[in-house]
């Protein structure tokens, strides 16, 4: 059940350690079977802890903006949007995660309604994309729940060394 006191905010440096722990903790449940194993259960902590250290400590990958969704539990969510990633496609919704036991209860489409609202105060464009490997099943219906459409596979290296088909999700405007 979605907490009373939800609210949303801009991560900041501080916010770094809690984010790559989430990244690290969705991609274990969410990855198992599809990205190799070694990688989940050895190197995936310290390379998404890097990543995140790497973006909201010293800037990498400007301009994005990470949002995290909150309650008096902690950390349930974060978004990290790219404001200018395409010209054609628009603004990248680069991560959108909520922590594996929390999933089912309606904080994915409040966050993506979140990062929308942020787009829609920032943005002279409607339309926006994200990607998400084929074999998330799981991702893939969530997304074409909330109305994206599903673009040709093209193949993306992952953090774990391999290539894998990957579909652009897209929106022409906010999901429903």
């Amino acid at each position: 059940m979605i907490a009373e006191d939800l609210r949303f905010r801009i991560a900041g440096a501080a916010d770094a350690p809690a984010v790559a722990q989430l990244h690290a903790a969705s991609w274990r449940s969410a990855y198992r079977g599809v990205l190799r194993d070694d990688y989940l259960d050895g190197a995936l902590a310290s390379e998404r802890a890097a990543l995140w250290h790497a973006r909201l400590v010293n800037g990498a990958d400007a301009p994005l903006e990470v949002l995290l969704m909150e309650d008096r539990r902690g950390l349930l969510g974060f978004g990290c949007l790219c404001p200018d990633a395409d010209p054609a496609w628009g603004p990248l919704i680069d991560n959108l995660h909520v922590q594996p036991a929390l999933r089912g209860e309606g904080l994915g489409r409040r966050l993506m309604m979140a990062l929308c609202d942020r787009m829609a105060a920032n943005a002279t464009t409607t339309g926006f994309h994200l990607w998400v490997l084929e074999a998330n099943l799981a991702a893939r219906a969530f997304y074409r729940r909330l109305g994206g459409c599903e673009q040709t596979p093209e193949y993306h290296e992952m953090p774990d060394g391999e290539r894998y088909p990957c579909l652009r999700v897209s929106w022409a405007s906010r999901p429903i």
